[in-house]
């Protein structure tokens, strides 16, 4: 069966700048390539949606290229320098801390400089059940050890091994770390031999994995590893028991070959080698950072505090942050094309792929007055989301059989893709990085009605209304802040503008308050703080923390290890939704959406221009979005979380089923009401509210709002109150304070 697949190594460019397209094809001797501007996406028959249109634009990069596959290369590791100071005949230690989490198709590398051919070097590993294995190069062949030893996955341990290359010799020794544990400390030591001499020739040292015989990682450590050390000379069973007691945060009794210090630079994707003999080690694929070691004893959550508490690195061997795919050919953007959503279409017989990219306006010269925002940052969050086919609770929160399309297929036969921040590991460990920078499933136009296709129902509604809309990224806002903002009066949220870093909310709410005015046509928007990482620009990190406990990390990790700042809700740190978009995140159900009641609010003189033409009590009873314009996603008003008190709510949803009542965001929300007026507190509001400065906010709350726009061709109040909002506010004239 034909399978091809690609991606672009950066995601948003000016005319005349130039992307690469890097492409993987299976089953084919050639596939087609063909740029499309994407006008609107496939999701369903018209009147009830626009039809889909991806207009040809003429490319070099159009047509057959010829076929290959690239790897998909999994696991995280450290991979170290080229040495001799790892070989030779004399006599060395090699210590470290390690927390097992998953042993089960081993053996799992510890350390390692075999190469892929088993003809020279060294390799330390535990097995299946965590046995400690010795194997290495000798005068006939791969020759091993494998001792009376044991780590067990239920808690730290810590290991000494010394190897003396000229005779074969193998010591090692290992101790159980209880911390908190009620637990004996196991201490154990073992003694054997290798065929020597050992053949350790010059060769790159890594870290949590080994190589196959194309050099690729193999044997990938699930787990932590902490101080990896590699001294010098031979140690005995006192000497290494004393290594084993020695906290990692001390230096150690002799001199060392390379000591690594996992509590230096968090931040980075280096492993900071401190016996100054220059070995510092490259992090692949992004392990887990800013997680607890052996010495964390919760007396900090911060591991910018305590660096030393948070020593160790988390290696799960399903990692995947860059593809890393050689490049098939390039797209440049002409001159003559307008800002807007753009994709390589790649075909091969029945196979299809889309490698979505965004143009943007030449610097300075911006083509409308008003920007889509498009959430690339929630989009790498969500990239690949697997737990949505593989959940053993999607049917109950849908209230209905998961429905798989042909792209989620493509995920679960090729799971060497990678996974979202809301899946987990192999280990089960939670992912924390996620990027776009690799084959994305659910980042297409077509096929399941989700994230990207919600949002191009935005950009078909505009289009067919004859609104221009210039198109900025998540990441160009991260990238320039304010600046990129400039000019602009009206910017336009996607349906579900989840996950914002600090510059972006910086930037965003700088332009609010000189004036700007902002759509928010979407739900749960403004929610989880992102970090993007300053040495892999291109890759997100999220720590979940509170009421997302089935995507919370681990207990003191709720500190992003890519920038200073703690990761968690908006909320959580004092800036909730409700403060710029004056509606937060309240509840979640998939399986019907509903409509909007009109409030008394709407009849207030200073929303007559949004109602206008809409004198409708029940607002938006429609919808491709399970049938209404309220659902998916809710938000709404709440005055005690920083909703403006000047704000007008319009219309507030009613009648949503008790799926629902599942995912709500706040117990006290749901507690009964001494108010036998108030209004189910289970709903999305439609609000309105001015700024300072002249601009203004209107929010929908709901992330279905985007599957009502193309309704009847267009002809329905929900497409109406859009158009009345972004005419009133493109028109420069200031907005009035309340």
């Amino acid at each position: 069966m034909a399978v091809v697949m690609g991606y672009a190594d950066r995601r948003s460019l000016r005319a005349g700048e130039t992307i690469a397209i890097k492409v993987s094809a299976e089953g084919v001797e050639s596939y087609t390539a063909e740029v499309v501007r994407l006008i609107a996406p496939d999701v369903g028959p018209p009147p009830h949606a626009y039809p889909y249109r991806a207009d040809p634009v003429d490319s070099p990069a159009n047509g057959p290229h010829p076929a290959r596959v690239q790897p998909l290369v999994l696991g995280s590791y450290v991979e170290g320098v080229t040495a001799d100071a790892f070989a030779g005949r004399a006599p060395f230690t090699v210590t470290l801390r390690l927390l097992p989490t998953l042993l089960s198709g081993g053996p799992r590398v510890l350390v390692s400089t075999l190469d892929g051919g088993r003809a020279a070097g060294v390799e330390i590993a535990l097995d299946d059940d965590g046995t400690l294995l010795v194997e290495a190069a000798g005068p006939d062949g791969p020759t091993r050890w494998r001792s009376a030893l044991s780590c067990p996955t239920d808690g730290w341990s810590a290991l000494a091994i010394a190897i003396d290359p000229a005779d074969g010799r193998v010591a090692a020794s290992v101790t159980g770390l209880p911390g908190h544990r009620l637990d004996p400390a196991a201490v154990a030591s073992d003694e054997g031999r290798l065929a020597g001499p050992l053949r350790l020739a010059p060769g790159s040292l890594r870290l949590a994995a080994g190589r196959d015989a194309d050099g690729n990682p193999a044997g990938v450590f699930n787990g932590r590893l902490e101080r990896p050390r590699w001294l010098a000379g031979w140690s005995d069973e006192a000497e290494r028991l004393a290594l084993c007691r020695l906290a990692p945060d001390r230096a150690a009794p002799r001199p060392a070959v390379a000591d690594w210090d996992f509590a230096r630079a968090i931040d980075s994707e280096r492993a900071v080698d401190v016996s100054g003999n220059g070995h510092d080690g490259v992090l692949h694929n992004m392990p887990a950072r800013g997680v607890t070691g052996s010495l964390w004893d919760t007396g900090e959550i911060d591991w910018r505090a305590n660096p030393a508490h948070y020593g160790a690195i988390h290696f799960p061997d399903h990692d995947l942050i860059d593809a890393g795919w050689e490049n098939d050919f390039t797209v440049t953007a002409g001159a003559d094309w307008p800002s807007g959503c753009y994709a390589v279409r790649l075909s091969a017989g029945e196979a299809e792929f889309f490698v979505p990219f965004f143009v943007r306006p030449p610097a300075g010269q911006r083509q409308a007055d008003a920007v889509f925002l498009v959430p690339t940052c929630t989009y790498s969050a969500y990239a690949n989301l697997t737990v949505r086919i593989t959940g053993q609770w999607n049917e109950l929160i849908h209230g209905r059989l998961t429905v798989l399309d042909e792209t989620d297929l493509l995920l679960l036969s090729h799971p060497g893709l990678g996974k979202s921040t809301y899946d987990n590991h192999t280990d089960g460990s939670i992912v924390l990085y996620s990027s776009l920078d690799r084959p994305v499933t659910n980042f297409r136009p077509k096929g399941r009605i989700y994230k990207f296709c919600q949002d191009m129902l935005i950009i078909a509604w505009a289009e067919a209304a004859g609104f221009d809309l210039d198109i900025l990224t998540d990441e160009d806002l991260h990238r320039e802040g304010g600046a990129a903002l400039a000019g602009y009066r009206t910017v336009l949220t996607g349906s579900h503008p989840e996950y914002w870093s600090t510059p972006m909310l910086d930037a965003l709410e700088g332009w609010l308050r000189q004036g700007g005015r902002l759509m928010y046509l979407g739900g749960n928007g403004f929610f989880w703080r992102t970090a993007y990482h300053p040495d892999r620009p291109s890759a997100v990190e999220v720590r979940r923390t509170g009421m997302e406990r089935i995507w919370a990390g681990g207990a003191g990790e709720q500190v992003f290890s890519s920038v200073p700042e703690p990761g968690g809700s908006w909320s959580r740190v004092g800036r909730p939704p409700q403060m710029i978009a004056g509606v937060g995140y309240i509840t979640q159900g998939f399986d019907a959406s509903a409509p909007y009641f009109r409030r008394p609010d709407a009849d207030n003189p200073r929303a007559a221009f949004i109602l206008e033409g809409v004198p409708d009590r029940v607002i938006g009873d429609f919808g491709i979005l399970m049938g209404g314009a309220a659902g998916y996603e809710i938000d709404r008003y709440d005055r005690k979380l920083g909703s403006p008190a000047h704000a007008l709510v319009l219309a507030s949803s009613g009648g949503h089923s008790n799926l629902f009542d599942l995912m709500v965001g706040s117990i006290v929300d749901i507690l009964p009401s001494t108010d036998p007026d108030a209004p189910d507190p289970l709903r999305a509001d439609m609000v309105f509210f001015e700024t300072p400065g002249g601009g203004a906010v209107f929010s929908v709350g709901s992330i279905a709002w985007s599957g009502s726009l193309g309704w009847n061709a267009g002809d329905n109040p929900i497409a109406r109150i859009t158009a009345n909002v972004l005419t009133r506010f493109n028109d420069p004239a200031p907005f009035a304070m309340s």
